[in-house]
C-alpha cells in the first residue's frame, strides 16, 4: 500500500484545482456532511471487526490456516475502501470546502482535517487486525526455537498500529505534505512580493525547488522517523561497506531499522551521497546467513549504480505525458471547447478520463519497475560472480551458480520469513518466483552482455527521447503561440483547466 500517502493527497489536490463530481454540492448542512462522510467509514471498520472476530474463532477452532488470510485480505480491503470514500468525501459531498468554510484556508492544517476521517480508519483498521497477527506470532515460537532464530516479544497494541504507520504512510506522506506546506507558503509570499507578470513563473520554480530539496533532505527526516542505530563495527559491516566501495557507490551510513522482528527487509534512502542511508531491519540480520545478507546489499547498491530512482521518476513523467497526449489531445483538436465547458456532463468526461489515464500510468510504471528490479537482481549477481573484481584477462567472466544460490537463498528466506507465498504478484516487485525463474535463466552466461541490462538501456533511451521531444514540442508552441489560435497545446490546456486562469502567452 506505498500508494495510499500518495492517492490521499492527490485527491485533496485534484479538489483544489476544482475538480468535482457535481457542479453543485450534495448536501448544504455542514452537520449532516460531516455525518455522511464518517459514517460509512465507521461501518466498514466495524465489518472488518466482525470478519476478525469470526475468523479467531475459526482459528481457535484448528480447522484451517484459511482465517489468517481472510483477516489480512479483508484489512488490504478496508483500506481501500476507505481510500475510495475519502475520493467520494472529497470530490462528492466537497468535504475540503466543508473544513475550509469552518476553519478557514490554513496552511497544511485544512488538508490534514480533512484527511483525519481516513487517516484514523485507516489506522483502525491496523488496530483490528493485531490480535490475529498477536496468535500467528505466537504460533511461531515453537518453529523460530527449532531454527535457532532469534524470539521477539509481541509488540503492544500501540507499538504495533505506529510500526504499520510509519512503513505505510510516514515514509512518503510527511515528505509530501512538508512540500505542499511549502507551496502554500510560496504562493503566498509569491502574490505579496512577486509582480503579477512573473508571479506564476517564479512560484512555479520556486515550488519545484522546495520539492527537490524536501526530497534530498528526506532521508534526515526518515531516519529521525524510523527507530533506527547504527550498525554496530564487525566483520559483516566491513563487507557490506566493501560492496559500496567496490562499486563507488557513496553511502553516509549503514542504519539497523529496529522493527521488533516484524519487518525482514532493506533499503536504500537517498539520491546523493552525503544524504544516502543504507537501512536493514533487525529480522534481517538476526535470521538470514551473512551470504544472503551481502546479496541483499548487492541488489540495493545495484538500485543506486543504476540509478534506478531518477530513472523511475522520469519514466513516470514520461508515461504520464505520454498518455496525456494520446488520449487528451485529439479530444483538444477536434473538440476544442469538450473539456472546458464547466456543465456536470463535461467534468464527467474529464473524470473518466482521468481514471483512463491513471490505469494506463500504474500500468506501465508498474512494468518498468519490475524491470528495473530484475536488474537489481542480476547486478547483485554479476557482484557474486566477481564484477570488478577479477583482473583483466582472465577467463571471460560469467553468472556463477554460487552467486544465483546466494540470491535464491536470501529470496527464499524473505519468503519464509515473512510468510509470503512465492507465486504471490507484486505490483512494483514482480513475484518471487518469477525473479528466481530469470535468476536461473543468466546463470553461465557472460557478466557483461545480459539482455536485461539491454532492455533497461532501451527504456532510458526511450523515456529521454519522449521527455526531450514534449518539452521542445511544448516549447516551441509557446515561443510561436499565436494569441487568436483555437486550439491549445494538451499542457497548456491541462494548466489552464486545473487552474481555471488564462496562461499568458510570449509576445510575438
Amino acid at each position: 500500500m506505498q500508494l495510499l500517502p500518495i492517492l490521499l493527497i492527490a485527491v485533496i489536490l485534484a479538489a483544489d484545482a476544482g475538480l468535482s463530481f457535481f457542479k453543485d454540492p450534495l448536501i448544504h448542512s455542514h452537520g449532516i456532511t460531516a455525518t455522511a462522510v464518517i459514517l460509512p467509514m465507521l461501518i466498514i471498520l466495524l465489518v472488518q471487526w466482525i470478519v476478525t472476530k469470526a475468523s479467531l474463532r475459526r482459528l481457535k477452532a484448528g480447522k484451517s490456516l484459511r482465517p489468517i488470510i481472510t483477516v489480512e485480505r479483508m484489512s488490504n480491503t478496508a483500506r481501500i475502501l476507505l481510500l475510495l470514500l475519502h475520493a467520494a468525501s472529497v470530490l462528492g459531498l466537497d468535504w475540503l470546502n466543508v473544513v475550509r468554510s469552518m476553519i478557514g484556508d490554513v496552511i497544511l492544517l485544512d488538508e490534514l482535517l480533512t484527511m483525519l476521517p481516513a487517516l484514523g480508519c485507516i489506522f483502525g483498521t491496523w488496530w483490528l487486525q493485531y490480535p490475529m497477527e498477536q496468535r500467528v506470532r505466537e504460533a511461531l515460537i515453537i518453529r523460530r526455537l527449532d531454527e535457532g532464530r532469534p524470539i521477539y516479544p509481541m509488540p503492544s497494541r500501540q507499538r504495533y498500529v505506529w510500526r504499520q504507520a510509519q512503513l505505510q504512510l510516514f515514509l512518503l506522506l510527511v515528505p509530501i505534505l512538508i512540500i505542499v506546506g511549502l507551496s502554500e507558503i510560496i504562493d503566498d509570499l509569491v502574490v505579496m512580493y512577486i509582480h503579477e507578470d512573473r508571479a506564476e513563473l517564479v512560484g512555479q520554480l520556486a515550488t519545484l525547488a522546495a520539492g527537490i530539496t524536501v526530497f534530498l533532505f528526506a532521508p534526515l527526516l526518515m531516519k529521525w522517523l524510523l527507530s533506527t542505530v547504527r550498525m554496530a563495527s564487525g566483520e559483516l559491516r566491513d563487507d557490506l561497506m566493501e560492496i559500496c566501495r567496490r562499486h563507488r557507490v557513496r553511502v553516509r551510513e549503514l542504519l539497523v531499522w529496529k522493527t521488533d522482528g516484524t519487518m525482514i527487509n532493506a533499503a536504500v534512502m537517498g539520491l546523493i551521497g552525503p544524504l544516502r542511508f543504507v537501512l536493514i531491519t533487525d529480522a534481517l540480520l538476526e535470521s538470514m546467513k551473512s551470504d544472503e545478507v551481502r546479496a541483499v546489499m548487492a541488489h540495493e547498491i545495484g538500485h543506486v549504480r543504476r540509478h534506478h530512482m531518477p530513472w523511475l521518476v522520469a519514466s513516470l513523467i514520461a508515461i504520464l505525458l505520454l498518455t496525456d497526449y494520446a488520449i487528451i489531445a485529439p479530444l483538444i483538436w477536434l473538440q476544442p471547447d469538450l473539456l472546458a465547458e464547466s456543465t456536470s456532463g463535461a467534468k464527467w468526461i474529464d473524470l473518466s478520463l482521468s481514471v483512463v489515464i491513471l490505469i494506463i500510468l500504474a500500468a506501465g510504471f508498474g512494468w518498468v519497475s519490475r524491470r528495473f528490479e530484475r536488474q537489481a537482481d542480476t547486478f547483485a549477481a554479476q557482484h557474486l560472480s566477481g564484477m570488478g573484481q577479477i583482473a583483466p584477462g582472465a577467463e571471460p567472466e560469467v553468472i556463477t551458480p554460487d552467486a544465483v544460490g546466494s540470491i535464491r537463498s536470501a529470496l527464499n528466506s524473505i519468503c519464509r520469513l515473512n510468510s509470503i507465498n512465492l507465486r504471490r504478484r507484486s505490483w512494483r516487485h514482480g513475484s518471487i518466483a518469477w525473479r528466481m525463474e530469470y535468476l536461473d535463466s543468466i546463470v553461465g552466461r557472460p557478466i557483461r552482455a545480459l539482455p536485461i541490462d539491454r532492455q533497461i538501456r532501451r527504456i532510458k533511451l526511450a523515456t529521454s527521447i519522449c521527455l526531450i521531444s514534449i518539452v521542445g514540442y511544448e516549447s516551441y508552441r509557446y515561443w510561436t503561440y499565436d494569441p487568436g489560435e483555437e486550439r491549445s497545446s494538451v499542457i497548456t490546456h491541462e494548466l489552464q483547466h486545473m487552474t481555471n486562469t488564462p496562461i499568458p502567452s510570449a509576445e510575438p
